[in-house]
């Protein structure tokens, strides 16, 4: 299976500032972290990897280039 969208787990449009793509992860993350249900684990995995993906400018630029956006 492959790895679901990071800007999709972080409820982000592909031109979001890293400023937007930390305040996001920060938010989803402390909701995650109040959720008690089975899916907090994964949910927790899912935000951080997408933040560590977005965060990096050479893991987003690749990504992007994955996905087809490298010009936007």
């Amino acid at each position: 299976m492959s790895e679901p969208d990071p800007y999709r787990v972080l409820q982000l449009d592909p031109s979001a500032c890293p400023e937007v793509i930390t305040a996001a992860f920060v938010v989803l993350r402390e909701m995650a972290l109040r959720d008690e249900g089975d899916g907090a684990p994964r949910r927790l995995a899912e935000l951080t990897a997408a933040h560590r993906t977005l965060s990096d400018p050479g893991r987003r630029a690749a990504h992007d280039a994955a996905r087809g956006d490298a010009g936007d």
